[in-house]
């Protein structure tokens, strides 16, 4: 059976259809929505069908918003859930190597990043040996100035010395960076995302996600830092206290000396 036939029996079918049915079309108002139908005005073009032609662009346009509202919602559902889940891990991240470890597995694996790094400003000696790069707060002031006072994610192109800086000189070619830096009361570092793709990070890009994760990294790693040395400010504290106790006034001089020596102990111990 040819084409033509084939057509004429569908259209026959159609015809018959809508012939015993004649509520079909009040019925499904979306099915007329999507029809043309021509009215004849001599030439002219009938207002009815004009209003009709901007009602159905008009309903296309609001049907792809749609759609791409319920796409974002989706994306930022399965993002939402990636970063719970990686929250959840570095609150059970037992030491600071493991802390890194579980961010960059989460990075590259669960976010699929293409490049990653973080920047730790810190005594690299005074740390047990990690995935994070470390370095000294006044060397990356020097390095990346721009980056150290930020209050909020930045996203774009950055100077080939920044990208060396941040992500070490045997990197992939990184030509859009995302970084947020990390602070609570101080700053500890900088998370940075890297990319080939020059638009891949750009600045009219939201970063929800990446400043909720920097705030938590701020929070845990205050407590990284700060674990070890409040041990040791209480002991300082309490032997200060029983020194004080048993001194009292008699031996000022011995009370100076000690009160300079026990300062100088709590500087050496909380300098980073």
């Amino acid at each position: 059976m040819s084409n033509d036939n084939l057509t004429d029996i569908t259209l026959k079918q159609v015809r018959g259809y809508l012939r015993d049915h004649p509520t079909f079309l009040d019925e499904n108002p979306d099915i007329l929505e999507t029809m043309i139908v021509h009215h004849k005005t001599d030439g002219a073009v009938s207002l009815i069908e004009r209003q009709l032609s901007v009602l159905r662009d008009r309903n296309k346009e609001i049907g792809d918003q749609l759609d791409l509202l319920v796409e974002t919602a989706q994306n930022n559902e399965l993002m939402f859930e990636k970063t719970r889940q990686l929250v959840i891990n570095l609150l059970e991240a037992p030491d600071l190597p493991a802390l890194v470890e579980t961010l960059y597995e989460s990075l590259g694996v669960d976010f699929g990043i293409e490049s990653f790094s973080l920047t730790l400003f810190a005594n690299e000696k005074k740390l047990k040996k990690m995935m994070a790069k470390v370095t000294s707060f006044e060397d990356a002031k020097t390095q990346v100035p721009a980056l150290i006072d930020l209050d909020r994610s930045i996203c774009g192109p950055r100077q080939d010395s920044e990208v060396d800086f941040l992500f070490g000189e045997s990197h992939q070619p990184i030509k859009s960076v995302a970084a947020v830096t990390i602070r609570k009361e101080t700053t500890f570092g900088i998370l940075s995302l890297g990319n080939s793709d020059p638009e891949f990070y750009s600045s009219d890009m939201g970063t929800l996600f990446l400043d909720y994760v920097a705030d938590v990294l701020g929070r845990l790693l205050s407590q990284h830092f700060g674990s070890k040395k409040l041990v040791v400010l209480r002991a300082l504290f309490r032997s200060f206290l029983l020194i004080t106790c048993l001194t009292g006034h008699r031996v000022r001089g011995s009370y100076s000396r000690f009160f300079r020596s026990w300062f100088t102990l709590f500087s050496r111990t909380f300098s980073l």
